[in-house]
């Protein structure tokens, strides 16, 4: 540490606001302005270690790139001359949410309006595929300007950007148990929405004074609770606080990311709303039936029914688990603060496409007539825009894949191809493909395909799913070599996009494709995969996309 007095990189020590595990943070003079710099000093021991420098150094180029009034600004970086690595940030002179909580000074109504500035941070954030990683009361800086409260979230040290390759630790990842979402304490692929999860509990927190499963006996239990255990209820705790922020906090620590809410501003109505005595159902909108605990008909507002059931995650490498489990309690034992889950993988390359849990238990649609599921010629015309004709049915997996050059990458290609899905289990297909009459020479002019390969249940196709995401992300940006017929075919593929409902979807272009392009799409959805394809100079991704989606919707009607 270095004493009162000591010039860092310029800056005037003036005394040290905290440390932590990477390092220290001082109040310093700033060597050119009249003004106090918070200055993050990496300890000698991590900035000998290679890795660690990487992180340090990724942590101030993403967190220099975020501009908010709600986000603690970083200003410069750099290192010292015996090896130091330093970040200075803005100082914020005040408190934080946590030691304002344990002082008594967190009614209701503050806990919402600091929860709620906090959400505005997080959504610029992950607009800007950045998450934070570490949302607790302890990170939400509290400031008073004139009357003014602010409320500002530091501490993106173990933030990342959605598109890193990975320069976290090898291996792992870093949370704070206590507010840790289930998929990132699973070692699963997540994104922002795991920062609503921690924020949801840090709701909790600020309004009973406790962290949701603070009762929980040791660390591996909290993780224990985290994956298996339905949200607590405020009321239990408080009851005189509205039953509505029950379900605020049920909806915000949904297991599954796609029940819970998809943005920081609908967690923020909804929770204000709540909090003024409305029904915070109706000042948001789900993606998807959010995890009612009420009866039918009840409003959550005044209902008092027993808490919803959790819907486990589907464990993926369940050895990595159990390994995680045993990391958390040596450091439990060890006295750490900041626990390091072992994720099981050899790097930190997975990818963040957000995954469903386990859905085993939904009823398995009938596999005896898989085309139904498909769109009707008229269907597909509307969607679109012209009429087309159907040119290829079958219930056989395509084979178009063996003349592609690029074998890593089949997945990737094509919907519907044999050499994708061999060893994934399916039991049958059907599949269709349409093109407009009078095709171009490239043979582009709205052309749709649509495939649905049926499982046993919900787990194969979500098994594909995840294996898929993984070819996609490491096809991307590549050129494929295809040789129908003995003819050389360069197809371009663009960047995996995760559209936020258990969908990707990934662009391919053709050399001379005169503006039309072609868009893949594949979604799990019961046991169903869902692989379409869609070409046309009228927005092919929102069209593969409404293909998709409506054949989901058959398919929850079955």
């Amino acid at each position: 540490m270095f004493s009162a007095g000591s010039v860092v990189a310029g800056y005037r020590i003036e005394r040290p606001l905290g440390a932590g595990g990477m390092g220290t943070v001082y109040l310093a003079q700033n060597p050119t302005l009249p003004r106090f710099d918070a200055l993050k000093v990496l300890s000698a021991e991590l900035s000998r270690d290679p890795e660690f420098r990487a992180r340090f150094v990724r942590e101030a180029d993403v967190a220099s790139g975020l501009s908010h009034p709600n986000i603690v600004s970083i200003y410069r970086r750099g290192e010292t001359e015996d090896g130091q690595l330093w970040i200075a940030m803005q100082y914020v002179d005040g408190t934080d949410a946590d030691a304002a909580l344990h002082a008594g000074r967190m009614p209701p109504a503050r806990a919402v309006f600091v929860v709620s500035e906090v959400a505005k941070a997080l959504d610029y954030a992950h607009a800007r595929n950045v998450v934070h990683r570490d949302v607790k009361p302890a990170n939400f800086l509290l400031s008073n300007e004139g009357g003014i409260e602010r409320v500002l979230l530091g501490d993106f040290g173990i933030a990342r950007a959605l598109d890193d390759v990975g320069l976290t630790m090898t291996g792992a990842v870093l949370a704070t148990v206590a507010y840790a979402a289930p998929e990132v304490l699973a070692g699963m692929p997540f994104d922002g929405r795991a920062d609503l999860y921690s924020l949801g509990c840090t709701l909790y927190g600020l309004l009973t004074g406790r962290a949701p499963f603070a009762d929980s006996n040791g660390v591996p239990a909290v993780m224990m609770a985290h994956l298996e255990t339905p949200p607590p209820r405020v009321t239990d705790r408080m009851p005189g606080l509205p039953p509505a922020l029950d379900w605020v906090i049920a909806t915000a620590m949904a297991k599954d990311p796609a029940r819970r809410f998809q943005s920081g501003a609908d967690l923020a109505a909804a929770a204000s709303a709540a909090l003024a005595g409305q029904d915070p159902a109706t000042m948001v909108r789900m993606p998807m039936p959010v995890q009612q605990w009420w009866q039918p008909g009840e409003s959550p507002r005044t209902a008092m029914a027993a808490p919803v059931q959790p819907i486990p995650l589907r464990r993926k490498r369940s050895g990595a688990w159990i390994a995680a489990l045993a990391a958390v309690v040596v450091l439990a034992v060890a006295g750490t603060v900041t626990a390091v889950v072992a994720t099981g993988g050899s790097n930190d390359t997975a990818p963040t496409t957000s995954r469903s849990p386990s859905t085993s238990a939904l009823p398995a649609v009938p596999l005896n007539d898989l085309k139904s599921l498909l769109l009707t010629n008229a269907e597909v015309n509307k969607i679109m825009g012209v009429d087309m004709e159907k040119v290829t049915e079958g219930a056989r997996m395509g084979t178009d894949g063996g003349n592609l050059q690029d074998r890593d990458c089949v997945g990737a290609f094509a919907p519907g191809q044999q050499d994708a899905y061999a060893g994934s289990g399916y039991i049958s297909t059907a599949q269709t493909g349409y093109v407009r009459p009078n095709a171009n020479e490239i043979g582009l002019l709205f052309q749709t395909f649509q495939a649905v390969v049926g499982f046993q249940n919900a787990d194969g196709p979500q098994a594909y799913f995840e294996k898929e995401v993984e070819e996609w992300q490491r096809c991307a940006n590549r050129t494929l070599t295809f040789t129908p017929n003995g003819n050389t075919v360069q197809i371009v593929v663009g960047p995996m996009t995760d559209t936020g409902d258990r969908m990707i979807t990934q662009t391919q272009t053709l050399e001379n494709a005169q503006g039309w392009t072609c868009v893949r799409a594949l979604a799990p959805r019961n046991n169903i995969a869902i692989d379409t394809f869609a070409c046309s100079a009228n927005d092919a991704a929102a069209q593969v996309v409404s293909v998709t989606n409506e054949i989901a919707k058959k398919i929850a009607a079955a």
